[in-house]
């Protein structure tokens, strides 16, 4: 359809825009130099945290120490590093919204702008903030490190800390064992969690479209498939998505919290804003065949753009979310959009121009499916109204493509729309014919047109109009109160064939064409 390829186009421009303004991206001076990037992604609050928990997940706290800050001994640091670690693990329970991915951190908390909580441990009725600092040694760009404040209470914190449910079920000898550099019980507490939570999730969403069952009752199929059935296998991966966002509270380890909380929040996104566009086919597809039902299919065109519209909504805010999740700045995202809008509406000045154009044709129904309508040259009866161009069937079956952009700037006469027809035509007699004869001609045909029960009286009008130059001519005119254009075809060859009828019996001299229109 022709919205799909719009909303691809659509999406394929805001994509490129969004990764062309990197987060945080400002308008730097010709002459400035972007800085450097630590090299150990210490730059953010977020790379802190992940490069720390992922040195530390290696057990090479030598490395996790230089996320630390104060000047301890190595040894010292790496105790530290040790106990930090235990201590994220199992009394912080962190999540990727947490951890601010702008170098400058969340400025919005609350707190110093050098400083950024990562979360709270508590332990034994006690609590401990966990906290980092921005620093600037010199010479290099600004890192943040875990403050010397918070290195004072992470030993006795991890000493008073319980082992989370989901490490002490495993035999304290296992728990050393490695697999890729981490822990082989997380990896074997992911295999178990696949089945567990695909388990729960098909019986919910059994339960789910058995109390939507009513749906399908109502409306039947689309396209061969049940209303349901389109979106059976989206909402099972919505509640999939939804109960591992609610386990990964439980994860054994910060990092493993971190990574399958930003997972599931993805496919939460996707499977909403999936969710959302199909529900809104389903509903426009459900109303169009309402509108047919009824005989009111001129109304489809409106529905049809109205879904074009949504549908546009649910991917953009999807896709603005997903990039929000990833850690884009939506502002720099949105400033970008004024410079890549210039750059698409040059691109696609065409398409811009004829979906205007659709939105003007539809708002002010100049016309709709089913009329028979004039636009500019073409004349036919219009079969649909895309987002790009409406399709009208001519006379000779032909069917003529013109763009809504020209069409919203041509004439356009909806002949379907006129309440009554136009009964005018005329009649030429030769010079040789006599005025008494003209006078007798036109009393006849002003007396049938009165008589006939199916014109409106009150619009008769017969009179000599011209002297032609070949030939006097007079003039019937009428209008017929009907919308068949049947009928209005039947009424006016009766009409004809008796004016052909008084014009011989008045024996006046004969004109080539003697009546016209």
């Amino acid at each position: 359809m022709g919205y799909r390829r719009s909303v691809a186009l659509l999406l394929c421009t805001l994509t490129l825009v969004a990764f062309s303004f990197p987060a945080g991206a400002q308008k730097a001076p010709a002459e400035a130099k972007p800085a450097p990037e630590d090299p150990l992604g210490r730059s953010t609050p977020y790379g802190a945290v992940i490069g720390f928990l992922q040195a530390a997940n290696k057990a090479d706290y030598e490395l996790a120490s230089s996320y630390l800050e104060g000047k301890q001994s190595a040894r010292r640091k790496a105790d530290l590093a040790r106990s930090l670690h235990l201590v994220l693990n199992r009394g912080v329970k962190t999540g990727p919204d947490d951890l601010s991915k702008a170098p400058a951190g969340n400025l919005g908390d609350g707190l110093a702008a050098d400083l950024e909580k990562v979360g709270i441990a508590t332990f034994e009725g006690e609590s401990l903030d966990i906290v980092l600092r921005l620093t600037k040694p010199a010479g290099t760009p600004p890192i943040w490190l875990f403050s010397s404040e918070t290195l004072l209470g992470v030993t006795a914190a991890a000493s008073q800390l319980d082992l989370p449910w989901a490490e002490s079920i495993w035999p304290e000898s296992f728990r050393e064992v490695r697999f890729l550099s981490y822990p082989l019980f997380t990896w074997l507490n992911v295999l178990v969690s696949i089945p567990l939570l695909i388990g729960i999730a098909w019986p919910l969403t059994r339960g789910l479209l058995r109390l939507l069952h009513p749906l399908d009752l109502r409306h039947g199929t689309i396209a061969g498939e049940s209303v349901l059935g389109q979106i059976k296998w989206l909402l099972f991966l919505l509640i999939v998505s939804l109960l591992a966002r609610v386990v990964a509270t439980q994860a054994a380890t910060a990092e493993g919290r971190i990574f399958v909380t930003s997972v599931a929040n993805m496919f939460i996104i996707v499977a909403a804003a999936w969710l959302l566009v199909r529900f809104t086919k389903i509903v426009a597809r459900l109303k169009t065949r309402h509108l047919r039902q009824i005989g009111s299919p001129g109304k489809i065109a409106t529905v049809e753009l109205s879904t074009w519209l949504l549908v546009s909504v649910w991917f953009t805010a999807g896709l603005f979310l997903i990039l929000r999740s990833m850690g884009f700045e939506l502002t720099a995202v949105i400033a970008g959009l004024g410079i890549g809008g210039i750059a698409f509406a040059f691109a696609a000045q065409k398409t811009i121009e004829n979906l205007f154009g659709t939105v003007m044709v539809v708002a002010d129904e100049v016309m709709q499916v089913g009329d028979y309508c004039q636009a500019g040259a073409v004349e036919g009866r219009v079969e649909s109204i895309g987002l790009r161009s409406t399709q009208i069937r001519t006379a000779d079956r032909a069917l003529v493509s013109v763009p809504n952009g020209q069409l919203a700037a041509t004439t356009i006469g909806n002949l379907a729309r006129r309440d009554k027809f136009l009964f005018r035509h005329k009649i030429r007699m030769g010079y040789e014919s006599t005025a008494d004869q003209v006078r007798q001609v036109l009393a006849q045909i002003r007396k049938t047109l009165l008589e006939h029960a199916k014109l409106d009286p009150a619009t008769v009008r017969t009179r000599l109009i011209r002297f032609g130059d070949a030939s006097l001519e007079l003039e019937a005119f009428a209008y017929v109160p009907t919308l068949d254009e049947g009928a209005f075809l039947e009424i006016q060859e009766e009409l004809l064939l008796r004016i052909m009828d008084i014009v011989e019996a008045s024996k006046a001299a004969p004109s080539s064409g003697s009546v016209t229109s």
